[in-house]
């Protein structure tokens, strides 16, 4: 089912469908028009004691959040010299000169590729580009967000679907189907599903210099049952998780642990259909008002190298940790909690005490 341009998703899945053929054009090289303008210590206790914000599979009929895990957190304190940036992707900058237009109204710098589809679903999630501002696009610019107004940015794709054998990565931008101009996420999926087969795909691929796609999500080692805010002390005490934090169909202040992400693959498509049911198992945790403790490295005797690792601290509910054999699988999910963790702050300073509004 469509929703508004505004909807935060909408769909056509295939699950199973082959690898497509997948041309490259150039991007456009004419003159460009319309610039833009420019270790623990001595313990204290929780300072606050917010309840656990309501479950968003509960409200979709999927059941309810496990609240056995939200007890009291106890006495922890961080160790100074282990506290993290509030900031994430902090080695990203896009370019400093304002964004020009090309001759088709997108930013100079991007690429334009064609996609054949044979098969009657894609298997991609598509949500309007000013949607994605605070998530896959918070790396880019206002200016070039405001570029893509309403188009369809793909923001989720199934593993093994036509558009991701295809080439089609997240963050790219729906132009056109069959030839047919494509502006909204309404039109994607009316234009998806009733257009013939074979039917030709138009993207736009945002340059790397432009904006930096940021996906908060992948495969963890996690650890969320025990009152300890260190790492445990055996590589067997992790239990293994497809982690995600924000969900697109979530909230952002929640994090959601699936068994793999196959089934994350299965969440997502479950609830665009109708009636939404839930088949697949998820562990939930609010976030809100929490900080990262640590982070570090951990050495097992049975593992061939470090494990790398941090520790989230909430105001209700026992420490989370969350580790990986590599920095460059930790990276997506400890900026994501980093990022929402930094914004909630931000937002914090600027919101007056109750008693002033």
């Amino acid at each position: 089912a469509a929703g508004t341009p505004q909807a935060q998703a909408a769909n056509p899945f295939d699950v199973f469908a082959p690898a497509v053929s997948h041309v490259t054009q150039p991007a456009a090289t004419h003159a460009p028009v319309d610039p833009f303008g420019a270790s623990p210590r001595t313990p204290t206790p929780p300072t606050s004691s917010l309840p656990e914000d309501d479950d968003f599979w509960g409200q979709m009929g999927f059941g309810q959040i496990d609240h056995a895990a939200n007890v009291p957190t106890g006495c922890i304190t961080p160790t100074s010299d282990l506290s993290v940036s509030d900031t994430s992707d902090a080695s990203f900058t896009p370019e400093a000169n304002p964004y020009s237009l090309d001759e088709r109204g997108l930013p100079v710098g991007g690429e334009y590729y064609m996609v054949r589809v044979t098969t009657e679903l894609l298997g991609a999630i598509f949500t309007s580009a000013s949607e994605l501002r605070t998530s896959l696009y918070k790396t880019a610019s206002f200016q070039f967000v405001e570029s893509l107004k309403q188009r369809p940015v793909v923001s989720f794709r199934i593993d093994g679907s036509a558009a991701d054998t295809s080439g089609v990565e997240i963050g790219h931008v729906l132009l056109k189907v069959n030839g047919q101009d494509i502006l909204d996420t309404d039109t994607a999926v009316r234009a998806l599903v009733e257009s013939p087969r074979p039917m030709m795909l138009e993207f736009y691929a945002p340059g790397r210099r432009q904006v930096h796609i940021t996906k908060t999500e992948g495969k963890c080692m996690v650890k969320y049952d025990t009152r300890e805010s260190m790492h445990p002390r055996t590589s067997r005490e992790w239990k293994p998780k497809y982690v995600v934090i924000g969900d697109l169909l979530g909230k952002p202040n929640v994090i959601y642990m699936y068994r793999s992400k196959a089934e994350y693959d299965i969440a997502v498509k479950e609830s665009q259909s109708r009636p939404r049911t839930l088949s697949v198992k998820v562990k939930q945790f609010d976030i809100t008002g929490a900080r990262i403790l640590k982070r570090g490295q951990v050495r097992y005797t049975n593992q061939p190298t470090p494990w790398y690792y941090f520790v989230i601290v909430r105001e209700f509910g026992l420490p989370i940790k969350i580790s990986a054999e590599s920095e460059e699988e930790l990276s997506p999910v400890y900026n994501g909690i980093a990022a929402y963790l930094a914004e909630s702050k931000k937002r914090a300073a600027h919101t007056p005490p109750s008693w002033m509004k």
